[in-house]
């Protein structure tokens, strides 16, 4: 989808609240793709569709997520605006005539929807690179009108791009390359990681005393 689309919906939510901005690094938008699509395509022969995603597979991993379907006629976000993603409440709205075309599988509404799916998936996926410290990204608090807010819009338009026709993200690759790109890199990344803060943790309890005076005490109670 054209950045010339969003526009309209940039211009109407100009005034909305600072909100945290994810910028992936290339790398960082193809892994989010694949795992979006191998995850999300469970239930539904493997397709991504973005309705039952939202309403089913997402709850999954993260219990504070809602979404809201928002009658036409009481719509207050302007017409160019059809629905958005709000980080902070951590909730996709909805005008109701986009989720029932959606529903009836006109691709213009369905890829709307796609679009704020992938937003939430987005801020799933920086608490999971967080954990995996396998992935370069940065974050920035800004408003919607600022580049990082621009830029983070033409991510999110890539990974639903690739998530809805994932042929690009292995097209020219063997099962070999693939399997290492998205499985084992990040895989070896992951346990890196868990042993890089299992460490540090342990290096921070060996230099705080208050560790071992509480262990001393629990050493104690147990003895008695």
């Amino acid at each position: 989808m054209e950045a010339s689309q969003y526009e309209g919906q940039i211009e109407t939510a100009i005034k909305e609240p600072k909100a945290e901005a994810l910028v992936l690094t290339d790398d960082g938008m193809h892994l989010t793709a694949f795992w979006t699509r191998l995850l999300c395509g469970c239930g539904t022969d493997g397709r991504f569709d973005p309705i039952f995603v939202m309403e089913n597979i997402i709850p999954l991993f993260d219990k504070s997520f809602n979404y809201e379907i928002v009658d036409a006629g009481t719509w207050k976000k302007g017409k160019f605006l059809q629905a958005y993603y709000n980080p902070e409440e951590n909730k996709i709205v909805i005008r109701s005539d986009v989720y029932e075309r959606a529903l009836a599988g006109v691709a213009l509404d369905v890829i709307i929807i796609a679009h704020e799916v992938v937003h939430c998936i987005q801020s799933i996926a920086l608490r999971f690179f967080n954990a995996m410290q396998c992935v370069e990204f940065k974050t920035a608090l800004c408003g919607n009108g600022s580049s990082e807010m621009q830029q983070h819009e033409l991510q999110t338009d890539k990974i639903t791009s690739l998530v809805l026709r994932p042929e690009s993200l292995i097209e020219g690759k063997t099962d070999e390359e693939i399997m290492q790109k998205y499985l084992v890199s990040p895989l070896i990344q992951f346990v890196c990681g868990l042993i890089k803060t299992a460490g540090k943790n342990l290096i921070e309890a060996l230099n705080d005393k208050s560790y071992f005076t509480q262990m001393d005490k629990e050493v104690e109670r147990c003895a008695v």
